[in-house]
């Protein structure tokens, strides 16, 4: 075990961990509980700054913290000093979620990960003993010592976590390396949401060494509490065999976040001077004017044009039937035809999407 520098107080080792010293300490000069991760004899020194890369490159509300290092007498670093997180790990909840709260679980899991992969990250280790609440109940993912930079060109030795690892990391490439990238953690996260779902537990297929895809006779769609059909989509191709089937984290995110504000969206339109709003409680509208005419449909989840006549353009492109509306657009509707009057009318479209809250 390191010598701690005098402004960190030992709490107490945090049992787990194979290839660090876990201390939980006091910082006595910012009056704040801390981890300080040093690495074992006979691990790499490499693994500790890999995870002192991956943590400091990162900004996340849903990705721990780094806060300082800790140096030897020759300025070498020798551990990483990081955010402590007083909740429960996810692994030690085993109650019986609702799909509500599946997905409350599953939304800040698939935006950490989307954020690690927006800084060119792998986390490769994701997997319930990973992740764990701090003190507002919020979730994080932690233990970096596997991170690789995206476009690594791979590892000589695997380090896997039974029912986590997708089976392409098992099989080494023309070099003998293990390669890994995005799609790796996407697997990863598939598990955990299947975790979540059957009580605790993964099928056998998955258990093997590689795992055996596809799982017989298995959909996400088919368990109970009931996954919606979207998501369900998504978590499917998570655990597709081929990495180039499964969805990006963020695709994954946003699918989340969809469900999880469903009927919570509200659409802003501004015409003829008169502000009309589209929401659950007016889910329908259409607008007519200057020979042209627009329908949309608010289904809970999005708002969508349902019915398109004339000339009507959207931020400059035609409209078509089936067009999600996102953020800001305007609409022009008709054509200007000086010779009988008409002049196109332009109508402004702003969709709010309230932020999740956990």
């Amino acid at each position: 075990m390191i010598e701690l520098p005098d402004r960190y107080e030992l709490i107490a080792e945090i049992i787990g961990g194979g290839m660090s010293h876990t201390l939980h300490c006091h910082d006595n000069n910012l009056k704040r509980d801390v981890v300080i991760k040093a690495l074992r004899a006979g691990i790499a020194h490499h693994r500790l700054l890999d995870e002192l890369a991956a943590l400091s490159a990162i900004r996340s509300r849903y990705v721990v913290e780094i806060y300082d290092v800790v140096r030897d007498s020759n300025g070498n670093v020798i551990a990483v000093v990081e955010e402590y997180l007083p909740g429960a790990p996810l692994a030690a909840c085993s109650a019986e979620y609702t799909i509500t709260d599946v997905l409350k679980v599953l939304y800040p899991i698939a935006a950490g990960i989307a954020d690690i992969h927006a800084h060119g990250r792998v986390h490769r280790d994701i997997k319930p003993d990973n992740m764990k609440f701090d003190g507002e109940g919020q979730l994080n993912i932690f233990d970096f010592g596997l991170a690789k930079l995206a476009e690594s060109p791979g590892t000589t030795a695997l380090y896997y976590s039974l029912g986590y690892t997708a089976p392409e990391a098992f099989q080494p490439n023309a070099s003998g390396l293990h390669t890994f990238t995005p799609a790796i953690d996407v697997y990863a996260f598939g598990c955990v949401a299947l975790w979540m779902l059957n009580n605790g537990s993964l099928p056998a297929s998955l258990m093997t060494l590689p795992p055996t895809l596809p799982i017989a006779n298995f959909s996400f769609g088919a368990l109970a509490p009931a996954v919606p059909t979207e998501i369900t989509e998504f978590l499917n191709r998570s655990l597709d065999k081929d990495p180039m089937v499964r969805p990006s984290m963020e695709d994954i995110k946003w699918a989340i976040a969809a469900e999880l504000l469903r009927e919570k969206h509200r659409l802003l339109l501004t015409f003829d001077g008169k502000d009309r709003v589209v929401d659950q409680s007016n889910p329908h509208v259409k607008l007519t004017a200057s020979g042209a005419s627009i329908s949309i449909n608010y289904d809970g989840l999005f708002f969508s044009i349902s019915a398109v006549t004339g000339q009507v353009l959207i931020n400059n492109a035609p409209l078509i039937v089936g067009t999600r509306l996102t953020g800001s657009s305007v609409f022009v509707m008709g054509a200007k035809n000086t010779l009988i009057g008409q002049y196109a009318t332009s109508v402004t479209a702003d969709v709010s999407h309230p932020e999740v809250t956990l």
